[in-house]
């Protein structure tokens, strides 16, 4: 008889993008707001703004908003927007093939009724929409292209009322690559965005707008073509308190057999900085340690044994891609950057120690912050988009000498 195999337990932290961790901690008032959000809405327009640095944990939040939306009756469209998003057009055939997805699965659904709901019906009276010819009382205020995002949007917001739900809540992840051009005649696809949003709101249609991203995406609403200062609600996703680090960093534990020893735990508290995706990747790799040792405690002894491995990690998965996507002279800027000064990075400092001209430096901060590499909080000014960066691009160096 074939002996039983021993059940292996599986790594109960998951680092990496967007994945849920086995406990969400301290992210309750974020939730609280949402919801209170989506139930003034359409009477009240809801649209929030999310923002945060890299590893906090905004998608798995963004990803929980689309989970509260659901059990609410809204219908959902989660994009997580790339670079190639950032125009007019490809942003147009984004929206519409996935708003033309929501119709479908609700038109072959079998539980469309006759009975629209009542804001587009009002929507219709007053603004004399028509979804087969679209039409609007706003005469020459929103552009062409602007008309065809709304018209697929409202559509939309018809079918899933006629379905039985409230209306429709997008959620954009990182948002902060729509940026709009200087010039009038370039292509302005955030404004496009709000614009129709913005148009549709204001008829009392149901559409929620939610743009969650790295800090840039607050500068980049402020310069937008479209006036937004007052559109969005502001909430920001920060590193965890003590007590929330080690809940995210403990709970995981439970009913696993393994334990962690309290020197460990403020050791690796101190370590992770209160942010999620350092909590998951040290208890992950520890997991793996105390597996491959064969132990039941995390110990000191145990992180001091996988704290290179930790970091080597850390580097190859989180920063280094970040890095390499860079051209060489951004890349040697951040390697000057090495020795300034930090937190903030001054231009004025690294003007100093960098052999280029202060007019290079200057457009190669612009670069790095167009790369979303860093964001700027005032004139010459800036903090990287990522926690740890700066301790990083020393590590880099060591290692380039």
């Amino acid at each position: 008889m074939p002996r039983a195999k021993k059940p292996v337990l599986k790594n109960p932290y998951r680092p990496g993008v967007g994945l849920p961790p086995a406990h969400l901690a301290g992210r309750d008032p974020q939730m609280r707001r949402f919801q209170a959000m989506l139930s003034g809405a359409p009477e009240i327009p809801a649209n929030l703004r999310l923002t945060g640095l890299r590893g906090v944990g905004k998608t798995v939040l963004l990803r929980r908003f689309e989970e509260i939306a659901d059990e609410a009756e809204w219908a959902t469209v989660f994009v997580e927007l790339e670079p190639r998003h950032n125009d007019e057009d490809r942003l147009t055939r984004l929206l519409d093939g996935m708003l033309h997805e929501v119709v479908a699965r609700r038109s072959a659904s079998g539980r469309i009724r006759q009975v629209l709901g009542g804001a587009i019906d009002a929507a219709r009276q007053t603004a004399k929409v028509t979804f087969d010819d679209f039409e609007w009382s706003l005469g020459g205020e929103i552009a062409t292209r602007t008309r065809a995002v709304a018209e697929a949007m409202a559509h939309a917001v018809e079918v899933v009322q006629r379905s039985g739900q409230e209306g429709i809540v997008l959620l954009f992840d990182e948002a902060q690559v729509l940026v709009d051009d200087k010039t009038r005649d370039g292509s302005h696809p955030l404004s496009m965005l709000l614009a129709a949003v913005s148009a549709l709101q204001r008829q009392g249609v149901a559409v929620c707008l939610v743009l969650c991203g790295l800090p840039n995406l607050t500068v980049n609403l402020l310069e937008a073509r479209t006036y937004s200062e007052r559109m969005f609600r502001g909430d920001e996703v920060a590193s965890l308190g003590a007590s929330e680090a080690r809940q995210a960093f403990l709970i995981p534990l439970d009913g696993t057999g393994r334990a962690a020893d309290d020197g460990l735990v403020e050791r690796v508290l101190a370590d992770v900085e209160g942010y999620p995706y350092f909590i998951q990747l040290w208890g992950a790799e520890l997991w793996d340690a105390a597996t491959f040792a064969g132990v039941a405690t995390f110990s000191v002894d145990l992180l001091d044994a996988t704290d290179s491995e930790i970091y080597r990690r850390l580097d190859l998965d989180f920063y280094s891609p970040r890095v390499d996507a860079l051209r060489p002279a951004e890349q040697d800027l951040l390697g000057t950057a090495a020795g300034a000064s930090y937190p903030p990075l001054l231009a004025g400092e690294l003007g100093d120690l960098s052999p280029k001209k202060s007019s290079n430096v200057n457009v190669l901060l612009g670069r790095l912050v167009r790369a979303n590499v860093l964001y700027r909080q005032g004139k010459g000014r800036y903090y990287y988009t990522a926690p740890g960066f700066d301790a990083y691009l020393r590590r880099r160096a060591e290692r380039l000498a």
